[in-house]
């Protein structure tokens, strides 16, 4: 289980709005001030994540909850989402380009654009595809709850 510490902020009857921080690598490397890769995510990405979790926990706006999500369905949906799409491309590239030879045609952005089209196609089928299976290996489950903080929040 993939655990995170986070502030809830509504409670609407079995449902709780969580309010995670997002945190990024880039505040340990050495290379933070020098890399634009760091200074695009401080400056572009959300500070925070807003979850909606369903428990049967009874919690109040301010508490300090863990919140888990089990391993296995994110290493899976990982798997799906960027592992697949890339060996489509390639066997596709592949065979896009024992095709080209045996059609004797030499235009290698054939291939490029084919392999890309059919792992467009792929991954808006693996996309489908875990839309509609069982989301609760997906979904966030509230693992305790903690008193609520005294320290106030910061100001976003």
């Amino acid at each position: 289980m993939i655990t995170e510490t986070a502030t809830v902020v509504a409670v609407d009857q079995d449902r709780v709005t969580v309010e995670a921080a997002i945190k990024s690598t880039c505040s340990s490397c050495q290379a933070q001030s020098d890399c634009g890769s760091g200074v695009i995510s401080r400056a572009m990405a959300p500070k925070v994540q807003h979850l909606e979790i369903e428990t049967p926990m009874s919690v109040k706006v301010g508490d300090t909850v863990q919140v888990g999500i089990p391993e296995a369905g994110l290493l899976s949906a990982s798997v799906w989402l960027y592992l697949v799409p890339l060996l489509v491309f390639l066997l596709s590239a592949a065979g896009l380009t024992q095709l080209q030879a045996w059609l004797n045609t030499g235009h290698e952005l054939l291939v490029v654009a084919g392999a890309a089209g059919i792992t467009l196609a792929a991954f808006v089928g693996v996309s489908g595809h875990l839309k509609k299976i069982d989301k609760s290996r997906f979904r966030p489950v509230l693992l305790a709850v903690n008193k609520s903080s005294s320290a106030p929040r910061p100001a976003l």
